[in-house]
């Protein structure tokens, strides 16, 4: 995963009436995106709903994607989990699918202080047979994989990148100084990708991907390989009234849907109990894709 960079579409599950995994719309969104020039995608992460999943449905979406991006842009695989062992037996699912690393939430309800997180993913790297990168979102799992906690699990074989999600753009800095740049720094935060890039982070793992791949991997190049901060602050600009709603709302992913579904893409339903966009809300999403270019 060290190679491992650029933008990371967080796919959504679409799900059938019946509560079902939509596979061949899934199917359809990957390639789209592949053919769009999208860096790479992760599967049943928090957008991909993989807390809805059971074993078997989360398979079938992670074989889905696999063979739709067919070895052309890497797959990162959600493994989360709330014990260990159901990590570990996750990441080993994900090996033996094909993924090309995992990214990994700590415990959402136990909420494990620093020993046990350190416990929890020292075994989960010496388990795992490829690379591991952890997931920090806070306002998530209600627990914050500090700086100082990268830092005492840098010697762990196969943890290689951080999600960094706390919404704190220092982190990126602290974390790059404790590690001594040894840890890959992902920016999670859909309106804070700018700012990520410039500090040092080497990806994005956003939402926006799905709908404007082009867009979101053209910010990376004009920063990362072109250095060229002034074009991207305008393309960052166009996107912030989008990015800054799907950080404010609790209703992304019903707005992810919604968009995917006009695209034509497959948006799906949401699993249960999660409803649909209101009229209202709707037209409020419509009105930003107009900032993004998409018209409808």
């Amino acid at each position: 995963m060290g190679q491992l960079k650029g933008v990371l579409a967080a796919l959504v599950t679409p799900f059938l009436p019946n509560g079902e995994p939509d596979i061949q719309g899934l199917r359809r969104n990957v390639n789209w995106l592949v053919g769009e020039g999208i860096h790479g995608v992760v599967a049943l992460g928090s957008t991909g709903e993989f807390a809805s999943l059971d074993d078997r449905q989360a398979s079938a979406v992670l074989n889905a994607v696999i063979e739709a991006a067919d070895g052309r842009v890497p797959v990162i695989a959600g493994a989360g989990a709330e014990t260990t062992e159901k990590a570990i037996a996750n990441v080993t699912r994900a090996a033996r699918a094909g993924a090309a690393g995992v990214l990994v939430i700590p415990p959402w309800y136990r909420s494990p202080d620093a020993d046990e997180l350190v416990h929890h993913y020292t075994r989960i790297g010496e388990a795992s047979t490829i690379p591991v990168m952890l997931y920090n979102n806070p306002s998530t799992s209600r627990v914050d994989i500090t700086p100082e906690i990268l830092e005492r699990l840098l010697a762990v074989p196969h943890i290689e990148a951080v999600k960094e999600t706390s919404g704190d753009i220092r982190r990126i800095a602290e974390i790059r100084r404790l590690t001594n740049d040894r840890l890959a720094v992902f920016c999670g935060w859909e309106d804070m990708a700018y700012e990520s890039f410039v500090m040092g982070a080497v990806g994005w793992i956003c939402v926006i991907a799905n709908l404007v791949p082009k867009m979101a991997t053209r910010l990376f190049t004009l920063i990362h390989e072109e250095r060229n901060l002034e074009d991207a602050w305008t393309l960052y600009c166009q996107m912030l009234p989008f990015l800054r709603y799907l950080e404010s709302t609790r209703k992304a992913q019903y707005s992810l849907k919604h968009v995917l579904d006009r695209m034509g893409l497959c948006g799906g339903v949401s699993s249960s109990p999660r409803l649909p966009l209101s009229p209202e809300e709707r037209s409020e999403v419509d009105r930003l894709m107009v900032g993004l270019g998409i018209h409808f």
